[in-house]
């Protein structure tokens, strides 16, 4: 989630509770990235699938913030992943292509489905403040616009994406953590405007991941390396919709509204240990590796219910074309033309109002 749900007299992206008052939000998102995996030709040679794809990934969300002043609130925003994994199917191992002085997956017998990588964990904790300097809740101020601005910090964690816990602790599967591992930055943006019984918003969220040290391993816990300073992805992600009141009930604080919206997200390249996102890489001890930028561009829809003022429901979905993205520097293997990311979920929140 890009902003704590809440709620007032705006699209929900730019709610905030009450002076004094507070909410807290818990969710359930189940995020897939699913495409094949395309080995680029050489020397007029022709591009080759040579596998298939998935990164699921299952998380929980939990969410409180509350009223310091009017128009202002600090909040706290946790991500649990309960499961992520990197599975291939279709694929085959990577041997040595002299022509190229690389790896090619061309030309070799299929493998078995695979889960490349696996992981778990918290995220970090998000510790933030927002706040509306222009809002329609001011009713004096006769303010036409809801402008919400946000920025946060998030903690790092001992354990990341990018390094293999204990296999003693773990029973040996090699899992990993989940997340980027170092201190996070983030800033945002939203406003909006109602219209009607429409409410056009616009949002833009921007992550900034410091880069971070770790100790390379392998999934058996062998040591490759030690202190190697890994840079992961920032990323920025942009909205643009309007939320279609159904219905409402002033007194009992009720409210229905379908949300439907254009995104964007772009993705910076990142250094990252190899053999963590292909396959049987050629030599899974060789350190850092660099993955491209990507940009991914779609749309999502939601229902935002709120049965009363203490509860609401929020049920979304998004769908984005994922443009390809060469996934470790050394070798040139990019994802599919056909590369699709999915996100569906439910948040429930409990409003103290």
């Amino acid at each position: 989630m890009l902003f704590v749900l809440a709620a007032a007299q705006a699209a929900t992206v730019t709610d905030l509770p009450p002076f004094l008052r507070g909410d807290v939000t818990i969710g359930y998102t189940f995020d897939r990235l699913q495409g094949s995996l395309v080995e680029r030709g050489s020397s007029g040679d022709p591009d080759a699938e040579v596998g298939k794809r998935q990164v699921n990934d299952h998380s929980l969300h939990y969410g409180a913030a509350f009223g310091v002043a009017p128009g202002a609130a600090v909040f706290v925003d946790v991500q649990h992943t309960v499961y992520r994994s990197v599975e291939a199917q279709e694929w085959s191992k990577m041997v040595y292509d002299p022509s190229t002085e690389s790896g090619t997956y061309v030309g070799t017998a299929n493998e078995a489905d695979e889960t490349v990588a696996r992981g778990a964990g918290l995220q970090g904790v998000w510790i933030g403040a927002e706040g509306t300097p222009f809002s329609q809740a001011f009713v004096k101020r006769h303010n036409r616009v809801t402008l919400l601005l946000q920025g946060a910090v998030r903690t790092p964690t001992e354990q990341s994406w990018f390094t293999v816990a204990d296999p003693s602790t773990t029973g040996g599967l090699g899992m990993r953590g989940v997340g980027p591992g170092g201190v996070g930055l983030r800033i945002g943006g939203a406003a909006s405007i109602t219209q009607g019984r429409n409410e056009p918003y616009l949002s833009m969220v921007y992550e900034d991941n410091l880069p971070t040290t770790i100790d390379i391993t392998a999934d058996d816990g062998t040591l490759l390396w030690r202190n190697c300073e890994i840079d992961p992805a920032n990323r920025f992600e942009a909205k643009v919709g309007t939320e279609v009141v159904l219905g409402s009930n002033e007194a009992s604080g009720a409210r229905s509204a379908f949300d439907v919206h254009l995104a964007t997200g772009w993705t910076s390249f990142q250094d990252i240990p190899t053999g963590v996102e292909l396959p049987a890489v050629l030599l899974p001890e060789a350190g850092l590796v660099q993955q491209s930028e990507t940009l991914e561009m779609g749309g999502g829809l939601g229902l935002d219910l709120r049965f009363m003022k203490y509860l609401a429901l929020n049920l979304h979905a998004d769908a984005r074309y994922h443009f390809p993205q060469r996934l470790e520097s050394p070798y040139p293997v990019y994802t599919g033309p056909d590369t699709l990311h999915v996100m569906a979920g439910v948040d429930v929140q409990i409003r103290v109002r």
